[in-house]
């Protein structure tokens, strides 16, 4: 059940796990607490990609991660933070 599926999800968060939600959209983004759904996620402890792909998702995080001196709430905040265009800035996305 999606219930179920949400709590298997704030069990990994609250054990230090990175999770973050991305979208399949060609044009469009995670809207994160906008829907029932993106609002479970949030509380759950799952983090936005905004409109990143799979891909710039995978490199932000190894190269986040790969750092060595961030916590997860830090590599969380950066998700949403232009490094090298592989996101929009959320003031900009509609």
């Amino acid at each position: 059940s999606k219930e179920h599926f949400i709590n298997c999800l704030k069990s990994a968060t609250e054990r230090g796990i990175l999770v973050v939600a991305s979208t399949q959209c060609h044009k469009g983004f995670v809207m994160m607490g906008h829907y029932a759904t993106g609002t479970a996620l949030e509380r759950a402890g799952v983090v936005s990609s905004n409109d990143m792909t799979l891909e710039a998702i995978s490199c932000k995080i190894a190269y986040l991660m790969g750092r060595g001196d961030l916590t997860n709430d830090e590599i969380a905040d950066l998700m949403c933070i232009s490094i090298r265009g592989e996101v929009t800035h959320t003031d900009a996305l509609p």
